[in-house]
Formats: structure tokens, C-alpha cells, sequence
């Protein structure tokens, strides 16, 4: 592929896949009737992936930032919820919508660097895979409340913590030569695991990337 057209073919991909994941979202969604919770989850989680995939293929930031821009921009304006009935029906679940995709922009444009962008994954990788299973695990199991934290548990912010170290030193260990593995995930997923318990719910989809890729980049 050209150069010249890298970046915008990867911008096109990224806006087909994330429509096309909304889609058979709600089409799994219904065949196994799903509730509201564990379907948004599950798209948060599938979109997230898709994101940390197509990362550290882009050249520009500027082509980078067009797709989660872009799906701000719809979620905010109310748009986004007319693809997604039933998804968001109380003020946090909606700022949710538009949180996600705006925090993947602002960590992309804080922490781009050249390829593999091991600051950026880390953040990436708390928000897509810790905090859906922070959520499902606390509200399921949880029975422990952390005081002053938003109503979250002990139990998921431990998930939150072990997800994101793992995932954290993962990336470390594979994509960021004379990283620290063990360092980097400990730290990371205490500074997440902390963000993510006591930041109201739904701004920690803002908060959760940017301070774990802020805490990798000074850890590194």
C-alpha cells in the first residue's frame, strides 16, 4: 500500500470495524439476551480491542485521532444512541459513549510517538480489557465497597489491578526493549486500579488511559 493512502485506509478501517462491531453487537446482544450492562461491556471491550489492534499501524496522529473524533462527536450529540437503543439510559451510562472515544483522541495526541507506541497500548489495554472486567467482576461479586470510591468494590478494582498489570508487562516485555515487565506492570496497575476507583463513573473511561500511559511514560 502507498504511503499516501496508509493512513487514510486505516482511518476508513477503523470507522468500518467499530460500525460493523456495534452492529453484531446487537445482534448477539439479542440472541442471547443480553441485559444493557453486560452488553455494553462487551462492545466496550470488542471496540477497545479493535483500537489497540489498528494502533501501531498508523503513521500520523493526525489520521489516528479522525475515528475516535469522529464517534465522539456522534456519541455526545446523541446521535450515537439511535444506532445503540437501549445502551445508555441514565446520564453516566451516556457520558460513557462519548468519554470512550474522546480519551482514546486525547491519549494519542498526548503520548504518539514512533510505532509501537508501548505508552499508548498500555493505556489502551486498561480501558478495553481492565475495566470491563473490573465491572463485571465488582458487580457480580463484589461485596466489599471501597469508602469515598463511587460505589466500587475491593473485588473488581483487584481484577482492574491484575488485568491491567498483566496486560501492562505484556506490552513491556514484547513491544518496548529495556523495559522493566514487572515494574511497569505493578506500577501501571496500581496507578489504574487507584484512577479507576475513585474517578465518578463514566469519566473514568477519560481518566483510566490517560493516567496508566502517563505512568508507563515516566516509568520507562
Amino acid at each position: 500500500m502507498a504511503e499516501t493512502l496508509r493512513d487514510p485506509a486505516l482511518t476508513l478501517l477503523a470507522i468500518a470495524g467499530a460500525v460493523a462491531l456495534v452492529l453484531l453487537s446487537r445482534a448477539v446482544a439479542r440472541a442471547w439476551r443480553l441485559d444493557a450492562a453486560r452488553h455494553r461491556k462487551a462492545l466496550h471491550a470488542s471496540i477497545g480491542v479493535w483500537t489497540l489492534a489498528l494502533t501501531p499501524a498508523f503513521r500520523s496522529v493526525g489520521w489516528a485521532i479522525v475515528a475516535p473524533a469522529l464517534f465522539g462527536i456522534l456519541n455526545a450529540s446523541g446521535k450515537g444512541r439511535e444506532l445503540m437503543p437501549g445502551m445508555a439510559e441514565t446520564p453516566r451510562e451516556a457520558r460513557g459513549l462519548w468519554t470512550f472515544p474522546l480519551a482514546v483522541a486525547l491519549t494519542y495526541l498526548v503520548f504518539w510517538e514512533a510505532p509501537p507506541r508501548p505508552a499508548i497500548l498500555a493505556g489502551l489495554s486498561a480501558l478495553a480489557l481492565a475495566d470491563p472486567a473490573a465491572s463485571l467482576v465488582g458487580g457480580r461479586l463484589g461485596q466489599r465497597r471501597l469508602r469515598g470510591a463511587s460505589g466500587r468494590t475491593l473485588e473488581g478494582t483487584l481484577v482492574f489491578f491484575l488485568v491491567t498489570a498483566a496486560a501492562t508487562g505484556i506490552i513491556a516485555s514484547t513491544l518496548a526493549g529495556g523495559a522493566f515487565p514487572w515494574r511497569m506492570g505493578i506500577g501501571c496497575g496500581i496507578v489504574g486500579a487507584a484512577v479507576e476507583a475513585f474517578t465518578p463513573g463514566g469519566w473514568d473511561n477519560l481518566t483510566i488511559p490517560l493516567a496508566v500511559a502517563a505512568a508507563y511514560a515516566w516509568l520507562a
